[in-house]
Formats: structure tokens, sequence, C-alpha cells
């Protein structure tokens, strides 16, 4: 895939099922994001730094990950290409992020600097309406994910992970899984066990 098609890819991806943008959009409007790639195993953000940036993932899939004080690590969500990711308190409260974000896999992705996005979308409605949409998006899977954790078994957790991620469910450690679905490494290969 060449820079081009990348680009086309992005700027579908955040024009949405609407399509009302072009890459000449973006370029017209200064918003030339950096193509970057991280190796397997970086971080495109890290927990407790300032995080002034703006990620479309282009390829591959990371995921949101903290450490407690007592260094407990916690899955908190994946994102897979195409997608968007960022830390939205570091990036408009100025404040350190609260979690990382890990590659894992090979991730290719345009980055944007937060401050100079955000004017670009002020200024250009058609901006700001797919900005939002994204958004929406966003704050559905969250709320179902709260759904979830009230409402479901851990086993129908995990049958709506493998539903939601195929394509994380072979290329990730189960201990990432389990974290993701709030149980313990042992109770999900007993209900890995029990569906088989």
């Amino acid at each position: 895939m060449n820079i081009q098609s990348q680009q086309e890819s992005f700027v579908g991806y955040f024009s949405g099922p609407n399509g009302n943008l072009e890459i000449e959009d973006f370029e017209k409007f200064g918003l030339k994001g950096e193509l970057k790639h991280y190796k397997e195993g970086e971080l495109l953000i890290s927990q407790g730094k300032m995080a002034p940036k703006l990620f479309f993932l282009v390829k591959g899939f990371v995921r949101f990950m903290s450490v407690s004080v007592e260094g407990k690590e916690f899955t908190q969500s994946f994102a897979s290409a195409p997608s968007i990711a960022g830390s939205t308190r570091a990036m408009t409260r100025k404040k350190p992020a609260l979690f990382s974000i890990e590659a894992l896999s090979d991730v290719l992705c345009f980055e944007f600097d937060w401050d100079e996005f955000l004017e670009t979308m002020k200024s250009k409605p058609g901006f700001l309406e797919s900005y939002n949409s994204l958004l929406e998006t966003l704050f559905i899977k969250k709320e179902e994910r709260e759904y979830a954790f009230v409402q479901q078994s851990a086993e129908q957790r995990y049958l709506q992970f493998l539903e939601n991620n195929p394509q994380l469910k072979d290329n990730i450690p189960l201990k990432m899984i389990a974290s993701h679905i709030g149980i313990t490494p042992i109770a999900l290969s007993r209900i890995r066990k029990k569906l088989k």
C-alpha cells in the first residue's frame, strides 16, 4: 500500500458514511499528518507523560493499557485500523496521559498535533461533523462496554470480545484478553475449555 492509498484509506475512514471530505481538503486546510511507523511493542503514548498527538491508525492494532502503583497491568481497550487513538484528557486539558498506547503489531499511522487539528475543525464544519461522528462511535462502544461489565457474565463478555475483535483473538496473549474483560487468565482458560 503506497502513501497515496494510505491517505485515501484514512480520509475515507475519517469522512464516515457521508464521505464529504477528500484528500485535497486536508491539504487545502493545512492538515498534513505525519506518517509514522511503530514496531510491535513500541508505545505511541506513555502513561504519566504529555500526549498532545492524535493518531489515525492505517495499519495494525494497539491496546490502551495502564499500570497501577502496585505494578499490576490492566488492558483497558483495543483499537484496530482503521481507527482513531489518543488521550482526550491529555490533548484537551494538557495533562499527562492516564494510560499508554502499545503497538500489538507493526502499526502505520498518521499523527496530528491536536491543537492544529482542533483549530482546523473549528473553522471547517465538514471536519467537525466527521470528527463528531467518530466520537459518537467511540462513546457508543464505551457505553456498551460499561453495560457488559454490569449486565453480562464473563462468558458473555468473552464471546462479545471475539465477535467484535476477530482480528485480535489469535494475535494477542490470553492474559490481555482476560484483563480486558475483567477476569483472571485461569478463569478465561476455564471459559475457553467449556466452549470447546
